[in-house]
């Protein structure tokens, strides 16, 4: 077996068990993660107003239990939330019942080029290592029509592979990302546009105080 075979398996294992421990974090995720200061999921949300119509296409990358975003966008919007944790999406259906909701790996969910107005991801992208950061960059923007937007966030400090063995007494957990100027200059060679980004010091339950890097990127056209 060669090295990318191993390293292939080794991404699939970890990320089976930070499914699993998403499954088991999803009956306290909506309590837990509303301690977060400040919560800026619904105030980014709401910047998608500007660029997309009502019913356009909107995709949640790593909805969770569509609390608050998903509950936000889906009377406007045509919402389609995607996450690979069942019992997460179980709570979205109760959440948000009317809404189209996919368990899929948002690094090989398949979209219809230009189907989107809008593409969203919030605490989720660093969950993904970092290297395939970029390719998912580039699909994103193939998923938007041209004008559409991606709004995020990812790490805000260089963090090859951080992680968790017992996070939140739930499971192991791992997260990757770039500082600032590397993110920003990847969307942009991923086709974008980034308009607007914002670094954040947050809080949380349980000494959780991650950075973030928050941002508004534009497909041309």
């Amino acid at each position: 077996m060669d090295e990318s075979s191993v390293d292939t398996i080794a991404e699939t294992l970890a990320t089976e068990s930070m499914v699993d421990t998403y499954d088991a974090l999803a009956s306290r995720w909506n309590s837990w993660s509303a301690g977060i200061t400040p919560d800026l999921r619904s105030t980014w949300a709401h910047k998608v107003e500007k660029f997309v119509r009502t019913d356009e296409r909107i995709i949640e990358l790593g909805c969770g239990t569509g609390v608050p975003v998903g509950w936000t966008l889906s009377n406007r919007y045509e919402y389609i939330g995607i996450d690979t944790s069942s019992e997460m999406l179980e709570r979205a259906r109760d959440a948000i019942p009317t809404t189209t909701l996919l368990q899929h790996d948002m690094t090989e969910v398949q979209c219809a080029p230009g189907s989107a107005g809008a593409v969203i991801a919030f605490f989720s992208i660093p969950h993904v290592p970092r290297d395939r950061h970029a390719k998912l960059f580039s699909n994103v923007r193939s998923w938007l029509r041209p004008g559409g937007v991606f709004i995020g966030n990812l790490l805000g400090d260089d963090e090859p592979a951080g992680g968790d063995a017992n996070w939140l007494d739930a499971g192991p957990m791992q997260w990757s990302g770039f500082d600032a100027a590397t993110n920003v200059g990847l969307l942009g060679r991923s086709g974008f546009d980034v308009m607007d980004t914002s670094i954040v010091d947050h809080r949380g339950p349980d000494l959780f105080t991650p950075r973030h890097l928050w941002f508004t990127a534009r497909r041309p056209g």
